[in-house]
This record gives C-alpha cells, sequence and structure tokens, in this order.
C-alpha cells in the first residue's frame, strides 16, 4: 500500500479521532527514522507511529508491504475469534481505507495505558470507533 496516495484518508482519519497532530511525515522506514532520532523502536515494519516531543508527529511508512498489512490484519482475525469463533469483526477489514484505518486506531491505542498491553481490549475499542465514525455495520455483523 502507497500511503501517501492515502493522505487525504489519514487527514480524515485524525479529524474524526479527535486528536491533533502538528504534522504528518511520511518516511521510508519508522524504524529508520527513530534511530537517527534517538527513539527506540523494534519494529521494522511498524506502518505508523506517533511522537511526541516538539507537538504530536504523525509518522507514516510511505510503503507498507501487502505481506506486512495482512500480518496486521490477520492478527486482528485471530485476536476476534478469541473472543467469538461466530462472530470475526475483522471481516469488516475488506478495503485499504478500512485496513489503513485499523492501523491508524492501532496506533492511537497505544497511547491509551489502559489498552496499550492488552491487544483485545485496543481491538474491542478500535471496532467501537469504526462503527462511530460509520466505517462498518454493526448491524450486518450480528446476522453473520
Amino acid at each position: 500500500m502507497f500511503t501517501k496516495d492515502y493522505e487525504w484518508y489519514i487527514k480524515h482519519l485524525t479529524v474524526h479521532s479527535g486528536m491533533k497532530f502538528s504534522e504528518f511525515q511520511f518516511v521510508d522506514s519508522i524504524a529508520s527514522w527513530c534511530r537517527r532520532h534517538g527513539i527506540d523502536e523494534a519494529d521494522a515494519h511498524r506502518p505508523l507511529k506517533i511522537v511526541t516531543g516538539n507537538g504530536v508527529t504523525l509518522l507514516i511508512a510511505k510503503m507498507i508491504p501487502d505481506q506486512v498489512l495482512e500480518e496486521r490484519i490477520n492478527a486482528a482475525h485471530i485476536r476476534s475469534q478469541l473472543k467469538s469463533v461466530n462472530r470475526d469483526r475483522a471481516d469488516v477489514l475488506n478495503s485499504p481505507e478500512k485496513k489503513l484505518a485499523y492501523l491508524f486506531l492501532k496506533e492511537l491505542s497505544l497511547s491509551n495505558p489502559d489498552l496499550a498491553y492488552d491487544d483485545l481490549a485496543a481491538d474491542e475499542w478500535i471496532f467501537g470507533q469504526l462503527d462511530r465514525i460509520g466505517l462498518t455495520d454493526p448491524e450486518a455483523m450480528k446476522t453473520a
């Protein structure tokens, strides 16, 4: 996924999230950017990262490889099945925009101490946010 093609959508998501960013930076590698700026980052393929300091910056990998994108979404599928084998909330992540919204909200959840270390709770919050901003149809999921 070439994220620069979705810059308008990322900005749209930030408005709906209520998060105020002082800048957006599209970078080749978030891990490399972090190393150059003295910030620890163990995830070599991190797709997005919120950095605080002089304002709040949203780092966005210019290119998110399909394999990385699918790994992150598949993890959401697995966690969803832990909660219910009858309903996989991650099935709604069926477009590039929804997948990007999931990744953005996942990054946003890391800044919440109640969600940062609990992937199941973070996913519940993320899917609630996706419902709130109209990217999912919870009624359709009830019949699935």
